[in-house]
Parts: structure tokens; sequence; C-alpha cells
């Protein structure tokens, strides 16, 4: 590790973004994502010029630091540090190898809602999973994400496919993903079912066929809130005969 003060970065990052928050803003995302987090009111934006702003001023940061800053950032029960935390994590997912899977893991379970869980996964965890799509561990640990009994993580693992379904038309994880989703098909749980319709929603951009082979057995079985995602970009007749289908259930 380097002689950064990784508390005092963190620290002056939180009195900047104090400074940016509107009150109005962070009553009413506080109410809106029924969090038990403080919210300081800094939107989105300034989070993540923040982040890279950071990035470009601390060239002694790496993802080993990164890591270690992102964790003092979640140490304070703060939705914009956590936030940031987010943020910084998916500036340096490039540089991430399978292993760093594991430092993601307990940010993910202690996120506990979507604006969080959803950049960890779909962004710095499928990340690590576009560049090592074949790694043993990778797969071990997505697997193991999707046996889960918290559906953030199990949510995870299918989010964790966002970025390894569309790329110049190889779909490396797709047979693993289509287990994970057929497994998961049958749960009432909203982000499940929200999760699988839009990595479907993601493929169907470039290999649309793929999600129509994944959907038709299986239209009898699929909520509403999975299969209206995931035809949004099929064919015009593949997506009425699917949802006829499904109406027809």
């Amino acid at each position: 590790m380097t002689g950064l003060d990784l508390a005092a970065l963190a620290s002056a990052a939180e009195q900047e973004l104090r400074a940016a928050g509107r009150p109005e803003h962070a009553q009413h995302e506080q109410a809106y994502l029924k969090s038990s987090l403080e919210h300081i009111g800094a939107s989105v934006p300034v989070i993540r010029a923040l982040a890279k702003r950071i990035r470009r001023e601390r060239p002694d940061l790496d993802v080993s630091t990164s890591f270690a800053l992102a964790e003092e950032l979640w140490a304070k029960p703060v939705h914009e540090r956590r936030m940031l935390a987010v943020v910084l994590l998916g500036l340096y997912a490039g540089s991430m190898t399978p292993a760093d899977l594991d430092r993601v893991e307990p940010l993910l379970r202690d996120s506990r809602t979507w604006a969080l869980v959803d950049g960890l996964a779909g962004d710095v965890a499928a990340t690590i999973v576009l560049r090592h799509p074949d790694e043993p561990g990778v797969d071990a640990t997505v697997r193991r994400w999707g046996r889960d009994d918290d559906f953030w993580v199990r949510r995870s693992a299918l989010l964790a496919h966002l970025q390894t379904l569309g790329r110049n038309g190889e779909f490396h994880g797709w047979s693993r993903f289509c287990e994970l989703a057929d497994a998961m098909l049958d749960e009432r749980e909203f982000f499940i079912r929200k999760a699988i319709g839009w990595v479907l929603r993601e493929a169907g951009k470039r290999r649309p066929e793929r999600v129509v082979d994944f959907l038709a057995p299986r239209v009898s079985r699929v909520s509403g809130v999975t299969v209206r995602e995931a035809v949004r970009y099929l064919d015009p007749a593949d997506r009425d005969a699917l949802m006829a289908a499904y109406r027809r259930r």
C-alpha cells in the first residue's frame, strides 16, 4: 500500500458531497429507496464527477487501494459515500482479477438496495466476468451467488452477465446465465424477475434469436415483468408471438 491517508481522503470527499447536497433531494431519495442510511442529497452526476477527479488527481490509487478507499467510504452509513465507493470501483474494474470478486461480495451483501447492488454487480463484477469469462474461479463464484439465500446476491449473479452477453456477438457466459435464470424463473421476488428480463433485453440487442430460444419453451413460467422486459428489442413478429403465448398460458 502507499502512504495514502484514506480516512482523510474519504472525509474530504464526504465534505464535498455534503456541500453539493440538496435536502429536498435527500428526503425524496431516502423515501424512494426506503433507505435506513443517511442521505445528503448529492446527485449521481456529482458523485461520478468526484470519482473521476479522485482517480485523475490520485495516480497512486490502484486496484488494491481503490478497494481500501471504498471500504473506508463504506464504513460510514451515508448513501452518497457508498455510491462514491461503487463508482470508484467501477473505474478500476478493468484492472481487477477474478480474486477481486471476493472483495466485491461483502459490499454486495451489505448493500440491500438496487441503487448500490446494480453498480457493484452490473458494472464491477460484470467487468471482471467480461475480462475473465472462462476462469474457473469466476464460474464458481457466480454460480455460488446464484444459489445464495440473499436475493440481492442472486440478483448479482444474473447482472454479472450484463456485459458478457453482447460483445462481438459472442456470449461466453450465455449457458451459465440460462442455467441460473432457469433456476430462478419461478421466484416471486420482483428484483429477480426484473434482472432476468434486463439481461435478456440486453442480449436481444445483438443476438435476439438466443432470447427467443430461451423464452419460447419457458413462456408458461416467466413473469410479466420478465417477459415484457425481455422482448423489447426482438423482431416484432417474435415479440408478438411470445406475448400472445404468455397471455394464453
